[in-house]
């Protein structure tokens, strides 16, 4: 008698609906115009990314793009929240270290290079690349995510007495606010030479490091 359960099961099937691959096919299609967005500003600047010229890029129709995205605001969010996701894994891939004051220096390490392979984003992120963009609840949030591996290293730091500080969103903004002001001044064309900028960066980075981790420890 033919045993029936050795056969397999429909239901054991991976079926991909017409309507999930719809939606693959447009998430798809929105990370590709995010991506020429993206690559516009990083050869032309914040101000040559229109919708005319993203969708001249990607040879499609421009109600192509204010469909999928509804306006350049729209636009500038996604390559926000893309950025987001693109400093997150930055610092995830990062190594743990039994060492947290050499664990939050490799960390540091990540951002800058962060903001040198990803300076369209990085722009987009923290430099008001698009004036009329302003990020709301979602946005901020996603910074918050990405940020998270920093927040955990500081968090523990304090916990175990490495740290005199007790906020650790205190001390992650400070040391985020003056690592972030080197890359802007670079950027912005005020420290015009990288490895200057590059000096000044580890220095920065380093003078964080040893005011708030305690010399006792």
């Amino acid at each position: 008698m033919h045993n029936s359960s050795k056969m397999p099961s429909i239901d054991a099937r991976t079926v991909t609906t017409y309507p999930k691959a719809k939606l693959q096919h447009t998430e798809m299609l929105k990370l590709n115009i995010i991506e020429a967005a993206a690559s516009i500003m990083q050869e032309h600047g914040p101000e040559a990314v229109t919708i005319r010229r993203v969708a001249e890029k990607m040879e499609c129709p421009t109600k192509m793009i204010y469909n999928l995205f509804g306006s350049k605001e729209g636009l500038a969010k996604r390559l926000f929240l893309e950025g987001c996701k693109l400093l997150s894994a930055a610092f995830q891939s990062v190594p743990e270290q039994a060492d947290l004051a050499l664990y939050l220096r490799d960390l540091g390490q990540a951002y800058w290079d962060f903001s040198r392979n990803y300076t369209s984003y990085y722009m987009v992120m923290f430099g008001g690349a698009f004036s009329e963009f302003k990020p709301e609840e979602e946005s901020l949030q996603a910074i918050v995510t990405a940020l998270q591996q920093v927040i955990i290293i500081i968090t523990k730091a304090i916990e175990q007495g490495l740290i005199s500080e007790k906020d650790p969103i205190l001390v992650v903004n400070l040391v985020w606010a003056s690592l972030h002001g080197t890359i802007h001044l670079h950027l912005g064309g005020h420290i015009q030479h990288e490895a200057t900028a590059k000096m000044l960066y580890d220095k920065s980075l380093s003078n964080l490091i040893h005011t708030f981790f305690r010399s006792d420890n």
